[in-house]
Parts: C-alpha cells; structure tokens; sequence
C-alpha cells in the first residue's frame, strides 16, 4: 500500500482521501488514517516541492570540508540566503545550500570545497516494487549494454516569482497537502483561487513523495559523489532500488542521495561500485554519511535573490565540464 500511497499524491498532491481509498481499496477513513500511519512511522513522507532551475532563483550546493561542523554551522546564522545543511561523516563532512553563491574561506574551521554550484534539477527515479536481489541483478545486466554518456541538463527556465505565489511556496515546501482552511485564511483566498495558484508553482517546481518501506532509520543513507560522462545511466540504476533516491549535477559531478538497507552495504552494493569502477563509467566516487540535519527556513525572504544574467550572458556547462531539526530526515 506504501507504493500505491506515493504514486497517488504523485499524480496529485492534493488528492482527498476518498481518491487515496479507492486506489486501495478501502474507505476514506481507512485510507486516511492508513496514510497517517505511514507518515508517522516515517515510511512516506508528505507531498514536497522542490524548484526547477530558473534565471529568478537558482539553488546553489556546497561540499565543505570544515574541521568541526557543529560549531561551523553556527557561524553561518546571519547568511540569511542559505536555507538547509546536513552534517555527515567522511571526506566532505558538510552540505550547505543556498539561493546565492557564498564565500566561506573566511570562516574559523574551514578547510576546503570540495565541490560547489549551481545543482541540476533533480531526477527522482519511480520506485521499483521489487526484492533487492532482483533490483541488484538488473543493475548488473544494465553494464552488459552499450552505454552512451549521457548527462543531466543545466538549461534554466523563464519563470517571474511575484510575492504571494514565493510565499504560498514556501508555506507548502515541504507538505503541499496541509490542512486547506488555514492557507486560505492567511493569504484571503477563494478555493479557486487558491487552485490557481498552485497551478502556477507547479510550472517551476517538482512534486517529490519520499518513500522508505523499511521506515527511514532502516536504511543506511549515503551521499555519493561521482565523477562520470553516464550520470543518467547511474541515476537510473539506482533508480532499481525499491527506495527513495535522489540525483542532481554540479558542474561535471553527479550527487546521488542513497538508502541501503541496513547490512546490504557490503552484500551488494560495493560490488556495484566496484563494477562501474572497473568498467570505466565512473571516473572516481567519494561518499559521506549523514546524520544530522536542519532546515534553517523553507526559502528566502522575498523578493528572491536577484536575478542571473540573461540568457545570452550566462555561461552553462557543457559536457565535459520555519526551522526544524531532524535526524535522518529528508529535507532538503
């Protein structure tokens, strides 16, 4: 039921759970208090936007390497345009994203970056209902082809953000489908209305539903960083797994968001790694492991940051080039 949950709210972030029932099979409070369940033992998570690149307001991504994360993070409380960090374990130890580019070589702790820029939009692959054997034996089955290089898209897009829609978006970043009654009093909208705006985000943004069938805290999260000419070839074996991942290009990279199952780290998936190594599809991977993680704010403060530079003087590479703090939460 996780799977027909998540591909319903896909399809409509919005959906009524007399929708949600029917596609189960069950009544609407049924299926109401199914999916409540769900999101409290954090196997799904709410309906989420995410933006598409465009010249308004970009998403710019960070990998530090910092002598002492905590204490760093706590330097960067008056950079009001960083909005979500993670804190992890291995050779970069700190993600920071943020709607400007920002210099941090100034600040007491850091080390080195080990990569930064403007991210991709992100491929978030449908999940696979299958058994990790069979995911594993079609990722293996997938070298034995001819693979074509093949890299995520760094085009932006045209879109104006006027106040009220970069705030309903901010309001709804992270669970598109809150409570009706209290979005309409704050902004004084008709349901109509209120319709039509969402309409309109949904122009420049992407709908994620996160999905953890062994709950979240059964998996093992990695942040894999891969320098490769087949980043969709790589995105899209993953895409095997039956668990939420995620995929974004920055500059000649690919940062892949994994979930492993507790234990089949060292069963499978290393050889997996190993077998792209070895047949030359990665050039070379680093990885880090998160734990901790904090949403500073859901989006700048209006307006957004200023805009790019027109589509004629921007240079895009090529081929070949409200806070809360949660653990093992995906927030990004």
């Amino acid at each position: 039921m996780p799977f027909i949950s998540q591909h319903v709210l896909l399809e409509n972030p919005r959906a009524p759970y007399s929708e949600l029932g029917r596609k189960i099979g069950c009544s609407r409070q049924t299926a109401k208090e199914h999916l409540n369940e769900l999101y409290s033992l954090e196997i799904l998570y709410p309906p989420q936007w995410r933006l598409l690149m465009n010249y308004r307001v970009c998403e710019y991504v960070y990998l530090l390497k910092v002598d002492e994360p905590e204490s760093f993070v706590s330097l960067l409380r008056e950079m009001k345009w960083i909005f979500h960090y993670s804190i992890l374990a291995g050779p970069f130890n700190l993600i920071l994203y943020s709607y400007l580019p920002l210099d941090f070589s100034y600040l007491d702790g850091y080390e080195q970056t080990t990569l930064s820029g403007i991210r991709s939009n992100y491929y978030v692959p449908l999940i696979c209902q299958q058994s990790y054997e069979t995911a594993f034996k079609h990722i293996s089955q997938r070298c034995e082809t001819k693979i074509e290089p093949s890299m995520f898209d760094m085009t932006l897009k045209e879109f104006s953000w006027t106040e009220e829609l970069w705030n309903l978006y901010t309001d709804l970043k992270y669970n598109i489908s809150m409570d009706f009654t209290s979005i309409v009093k704050k902004y004084g909208f008709k349901s109509t209305t209120f319709y039509e705006r969402l309409k309109l985000i949904l122009q420049c943004t992407q709908v994620i539903v996160p999905l953890y069938p062994l709950t979240e805290k059964g998996y093992l999260l990695f942040y894999f960083l891969f320098k490769t000419k087949y980043q969709k070839f790589i995105a899209e074996s993953f895409g095997e797994l039956p668990v939420f991942s995620l995929h974004y290009r920055i500059k000649d990279s690919l940062l892949s968001y994994i979930a492993v199952p507790h234990g089949m780290e060292n069963e499978h998936f290393r050889n997996i790694i190993h077998l792209w190594k070895r047949k030359g599809i990665i050039d070379s991977y680093e990885y880090s492991i998160p734990w901790w993680s904090k949403t500073i704010q859901p989006g700048a403060p209006f307006p957004p940051p200023p805009p790019l530079p027109s589509p004629s003087m921007i240079t895009i590479p090529v081929i070949g080039e409200g806070s809360a703090e949660k653990l093992y939460r995906f927030s990004i």
